[in-house]
């Protein structure tokens, strides 16, 4: 979208005011400009003659007749004088001493006698009103001998009003008329016409201006309607316009985070399901290899046979466990890990886990070691802590170990420390380690390491781990092969006050 100029940033309604007073101004202008021009142009076609017209020529027919002296009285010298007298616009009549006419083109006397000839010599004298504004008057000349003796006058009655030189001429319709009836028939209605032309182009710029940003949001609405959020809404103005545009980038900018939300939700629910059909393969392995035991040793010791039983059973519980998981990631966030904490018996459960281990091992032809070191002597047998929680951690890093050990040769080694308010689970094997690369981001949500590993069975330990209070990390061995450890604190449950 191109720039936004000054203007277009304006309120509307300034935007409407200043439209309307560029209209009119510039319809004045125009409207002075070809009025001017029109008259000038009547001027000079003679089309309209200024007021003072034949005024201007007097001058010049008063020189001439100083220069005839009183030859001009010779009724003979009539066409000689008549070519300096304008025949449309001045009439004249020479008179004697006496005030009598003696020829011209005004049969009436005009004065009456020798003293009023004196009394109004070199006067200019109305006459009678005139049609347009005006009127007509009278110049009375003397006429002066070579001696410098009074002979006569001569007077000449001219228009004082704006004439044309076709009033006489061209009467009725003919193309001169129409030609003046057309150009001021132009120059009455051009300053209409000059509001009618400007108002379309200042109302047609107006238009633009506004439908510009409309027809962005327009284009926007089709963008969100086929599912696309990748856009921004440009048009910044201080303006309605520009507030509109911006609510909508912000419902936009809103939209699309709610969406993304959404869908990151939908693909965390469905790795999450992933992640827990993938756990779910350890204990039905476990099940199944206890069923199959247990099926073909019919004779197998009650103790022996009461064992795998409890191992069934246990791994029966993580099953359920996980069940419930499928039903909480239909409907929650995978961070949401509510912690079951219970009192455990330690021993128990790490025995319990040791069985497993060495019959998974067992299957694969791994071999292991399960070292527990206790450095709290003094603490008590039964724990509280979520043991299918952690169960779940174990399982899961056991599980990745197991898949990148080397086909022949391969070991795990587990070794649990057990402090006074904590749990630490050390998992090493063989296989061909960590990259370099992938260490700082194991952890990290979907995070996909050089040999494809997804990484969200340990983003989930982690949230399992961090919300038991412990922390989990990555590291290489030093002989080759990788390691995670990972602490959880634990807490003996109060002590129940006895009955005096």
């Amino acid at each position: 979208m191109g720039k936004i100029g000054r203007i277009e940033r304006q309120p509307l309604k300034r935007q409407m005011i200043l439209t309307f007073v560029w209209i009119m101004l510039l319809s004045a202008f125009c409207s002075i400009m070809t009025i001017g021009f029109g008259l000038w142009w009547l001027v000079q076609k003679d089309f309209f003659r200024p007021a003072n017209t034949y005024e201007n020529k007097l001058p010049a027919i008063t020189s001439y007749v100083r220069l005839q002296h009183e030859a001009i009285l010779n009724p003979s010298n009539r066409a000689e004088l008549e070519k300096m007298i304008p025949a449309e616009g001045i009439r004249y009549q020479v008179v004697g001493l006496d005030g009598k006419p003696l020829y011209g083109t005004i049969a009436d006397r005009m004065v009456s006698g020798r003293e009023a000839l004196i009394n109004t010599l070199n006067r200019t004298v109305s006459t009678e009103p005139s049609t347009g504004i005006g009127g007509r008057y009278v110049k009375i000349n003397p006429v002066i001998s070579k001696a410098g003796e009074l002979k006569g006058a001569i007077l000449l009655k001219y228009k004082l009003e704006v004439t044309s030189q076709y009033n006489k001429n061209n009467k009725g319709f003919n193309l001169i008329n129409v030609t003046l009836i057309v150009v001021l028939i132009l120059l009455v209605v051009s300053p209409f016409l000059y509001i009618a032309v400007f108002t379309y182009l200042f109302a047609a710029r107006l238009g633009r201006r506004i439908a510009r940003p409309v027809h962005e949001l327009i284009k926007a609405s089709e963008r969100i309607r086929d599912q696309d959020l990748d856009f921004t809404v440009s048009y910044k103005a201080e303006n309605e316009l520009g507030l509109l545009t911006e609510s909508f980038e912000n419902m936009r900018s809103a939209l699309k985070s709610s969406l993304l939300r959404e869908w990151k939700l939908e693909q965390e629910r469905r790795d999450m399901m992933d992640a827990i059909a993938h756990d779910f393969r350890t204990p039905m392995t476990v099940i199944q290899g206890n069923v199959e035991l247990l099926a073909d040793m019919p004779e197998m010791p009650r103790s022996q046979a009461e064992k795998h039983l409890k191992v069934i059973e246990d791994n029966i519980q993580r099953v359920n466990r996980l069940i419930q998981d499928v039903q909480v990631a239909s409907e929650k966030d995978i961070e949401y890990f509510p912690l079951r904490t219970g009192e455990i018996r330690l021993q128990q459960f790490l025995q319990d886990k040791e069985l497993e281990i060495g019959y998974i091992c067992g299957s694969r032809q791994v071999k292991y070691s399960f070292h527990v070191e206790d450095f709290a002597p003094g603490a008590g047998e039964i724990v509280l802590m979520d043991v299918q929680r952690v169960s779940q951690v174990l399982d899961n890093l056991i599980s990745n170990s197991l898949r990148y050990l080397p086909v022949k040769g391969g070991w795990l080694g587990i070794r649990i420390a057990r402090h006074a308010s904590m749990l630490q689970f050390e998992i090493c094997d063989n296989g061909r380690g960590f990259n370099g690369k992938d260490l700082p981001h194991l952890f990290e949500k979907f995070y996909s390491g050089e040999m494809g590993q997804s990484g969200l069975g340990l983003y989930t330990a982690k949230i399992i781990v961090e919300k038991h209070g412990g922390s989990i990390r990555a590291y290489n061995r030093q002989e080759g092969g990788a390691c995670i450890t990972f602490t959880i604190r634990t807490q003996e449950p109060a002590a129940k006050d006895e009955d005096i």
